[in-house]
């Protein structure tokens, strides 16, 4: 296993985990349950949580359109997945 800053797990597990404590880094009182937006996520708070999310999965790795659509915790874990593997896939 690499220890590179660069390179990040990007298993669902780890990334829900990942989007619990930058939810609560930003002061949000969530958990796996929890929707982003009732547990007081704001525009701007999505916004810092969004950045973080391109810092550390790459560009484009949370599309605002995703976290405002599915603002779960599970759901924007899944999101960054998926956009991640979208980025990681071999182009044709």
């Amino acid at each position: 296993m690499a220890n590179d800053d660069t390179e990040i797990e990007t298993g669902t597990d780890t990334v829900q985990a990942w989007v619990l404590a930058a939810c609560q880094d930003l002061g949000l009182n969530v958990d796996a349950d929890s929707d982003f937006f009732r547990a007081g996520g704001s525009s701007l708070t999505a916004v810092k949580l969004i950045a973080r999310a391109e810092e550390t999965f790459g560009e484009d790795s949370l599309p605002p359109e995703d976290l405002f659509g599915n603002s779960g915790i599970r759901e924007i874990a899944e999101s960054i997945v998926r956009n991640r593997q979208q980025v990681d896939a071999p182009q044709a």
